[in-house]
C-alpha cells in the first residue's frame, strides 16, 4: 500500500466503495438540528451535531439533506401525529440515514430518509420535565399566583405580536364586552430562537409601566415544537419577578407550557384569555347589581320596620300623654285644696324652728372663739420654741462660708477660708487657720 498512488478520483471512488459497503443499508442518526434552510428547489440542508454534555459545545457534526419529495413525506408523518410538531433548528432527532459520499467533492453527508418522531417528543418532554422540577424547588412556578388579581381588570399589559391572529382576536373579543378597557401593548417575537428573550423583554418593560391591573402573553395555536420557546426558564423567572399577575393564552388546545404554569391564570386560547377578563367584569357587575338589590330590599325592610316602630310609638305616647295629664290634674286638686288649708300652720312651725336654731347659734359662737384662741396661743409657744433667734439666745451660733452658705462640718472648710459666725446679739468674722 505504500508504494501504490491514487489520482484524487480513484481515492475518493475508493472510499465511497469502502462506505457503501460499510453502510449497505439506512441508519438511525440522532443529533440536534442546526442552520436548516430550504432552497428555491424545496430540498432542505443543515447540519446534524452532537453537543458536549455540560459545556454546549459541539462534540461532532455531520452535513445533511432531505430531498423535497421524501421533506413532504415527512412534514406529512409528524403532523399526524398527536402533539405534533415540525423540523426547526435547536431540536434533537432520530432520523433514518443514508451515508453518502459525494466522489467529486469528497463530502461525506447524510441523506435523510425517515424519522422518529417518538424520539423528539420524548426528549422535548424529558427536559421539560427537568424544567419543571427545578423551576418548582426554587418556587418559581408559585410567586405570580401569589399576586392579587384584581376585581376590575380594565388596564391590561399586552405581550404578543402586533396585527397577528391572536393579537386582533384578543382585541376583538374586548372591543365586543363595551368595557372601557386601556391595552398596553408590548411588541414580542412569539416563535423562533429569539422569542424567549423578546418575550422576557416585553415582560420587564411593562413591569415598568404604572397602574396596571394584569400582563397578558397570547399568541397563536402551533405544534409542540413551534410552542417549545414557551418552555422557557428565563419567562419562567421574568414572571416570577413582576409585580403585575400573569395571564396565558398561548392558544394550545391539549399542552400547558411551562410559561403557563408560571403565570397566575392561564386559558387556552388568545380568545379565552379576553373572555377570562371580560367574564371577571361582569362578575364584578353582577356583584354590585346584586349589592344594589340587597341593599335596597334592606332599606326598604328597614323603612317599614322604622314605620311600625313610629307608629306604636306615637300610640304609647298618646296614652302616656293622657294618663299623665290626668293623673297631674289630681295632683294639682290635691295641693290647691293643701295651699288653702295649711299656710298659717306652715308659717307657724318654720318661725318656730328659726328661733331654737338661733339660740343654739349664740351660745355656739363663744365656745368656738375660745377654742380658737387657745390653739392659736398653742402654736405661737411653739413658733418661740423653733425661732432660730430664741435658739441663739440659749447660746448657740450659725457659721456661715464666704458664699452665705451655713457650716455644717469641717470638711467644709480649707484653710484662710473666711468665715462669719453669727451671735443672738450681733455677728463677727474670722479665718480658719
Amino acid at each position: 500500500m505504500s508504494a501504490q498512488s491514487f489520482t484524487v478520483s480513484e481515492l475518493n471512488k475508493f472510499v465511497r466503495d469502502v462506505i457503501a459497503s460499510g453502510f449497505p443499508t439506512a441508519v438511525w442518526v440522532c443529533g440536534e438540528i442546526q442552520g436548516l434552510r430550504v432552497d428555491q428547489k424545496g430540498h432542505t440542508y443543515f447540519e446534524l451535531c452532537e453537543q458536549e454534555e455540560g459545556s454546549g459545545g459541539v462534540k461532532a457534526k455531520m452535513k445533511a439533506s432531505i430531498w423535497n419529495t421524501r421533506r413532504m413525506y415527512i412534514d406529512s408523518v409528524l403532523k399526524k401525529v398527536e402533539n405534533g410538531f415540525s423540523l426547526k433548528d435547536d431540536i434533537e432527532v432520530k432520523f433514518l440515514c443514508r451515508v453518502d459520499f459525494w466522489q467529486k467533492g469528497g463530502t461525506l453527508s447524510l441523506s435523510v430518509e425517515g424519522v422518529d418522531h417518538t424520539y423528539t417528543l420524548g426528549k422535548i418532554a424529558q427536559e421539560r420535565q427537568k424544567l419543571i422540577a427545578l423551576l418548582k424547588k426554587d418556587g418559581i412556578l408559585d410567586k405570580n399566583k401569589a399576586r392579587v388579581l384584581p376585581l376590575v381588570p380594565l388596564n391590561i399589559g399586552l405581550v404578543t405580536s402586533f396585527d397577528s391572529a391572536a393579537y386582533n382576536d384578543f382585541m376583538d373579543e374586548l372591543k365586543q364586552s363595551g368595557f372601557a378597557f386601556e391595552v398596553h401593548l408590548a411588541n414580542a417575537i412569539m416563535q423562533g430562537k429569539t422569542a424567549e428573550a423578546s418575550v422576557a423583554t416585553a415582560l420587564k418593560l411593562l413591569n415598568k409601566t404604572e397602574e396596571l391591573d394584569l400582563i397578558v402573553i397570547t399568541r397563536g395555536g402551533g405544534s409542540i415544537a413551534e410552542l417549545s420557546c414557551f418552555d422557557s426558564e428565563l419567562i419562567a423567572r421574568t414572571i416570577a419577578s413582576l409585580r403585575y399577575p400573569v395571564l396565558t393564552g398561548i392558544g394550545h388546545e391539549i399542552n400547558t407550557t411551562i410559561t403557563d404554569l408560571a403565570a397566575h391564570t392561564y386559558a387556552k386560547t388568545p380568545t379565552a384569555s379576553a373572555q377570562f377578563i371580560v367574564g371577571r367584569v361582569k362578575d364584578y357587575l353582577t356583584l354590585l347589581d346584586e349589592k344594589k338589590k340587597y341593599l335596597v330590599e334592606s332599606v326598604l325592610e328597614r323603612i317599614a320596620a322604622q314605620k311600625n316602630i313610629l307608629k306604636l310609638n306615637a300610640m304609647t305616647l298618646q296614652s302616656s300623654t293622657i294618663q299623665f295629664l290626668r293623673l297631674h290634674r289630681e295632683q294639682v286638686l290635691v295641693l290647691t285644696d293643701s295651699i288653702k288649708r295649711t299656710p298659717l300652720r306652715q308659717i307657724k312651725t318654720t318661725q318656730k324652728v328659726l328661733l331654737e336654731r338661733q339660740g343654739q347659734f349664740l351660745k355656739t359662737i363663744p365656745l368656738n372663739l375660745n377654742k380658737s384662741l387657745t390653739r392659736m396661743n398653742h402654736y405661737q409657744k411653739v413658733i418661740d420654741i423653733a425661732s432660730p433667734h430664741n435658739t441663739l439666745k440659749r447660746g448657740f451660733s450659725i457659721t456661715r462660708d464666704s458664699q452665705g452658705r451655713a457650716v455644717k462640718s469641717l470638711k467644709e472648710l480649707n484653710q484662710k477660708d473666711q468665715v462669719s459666725t453669727q451671735l443672738a446679739d450681733g455677728s463677727f468674722q474670722s479665718i480658719v487657720v
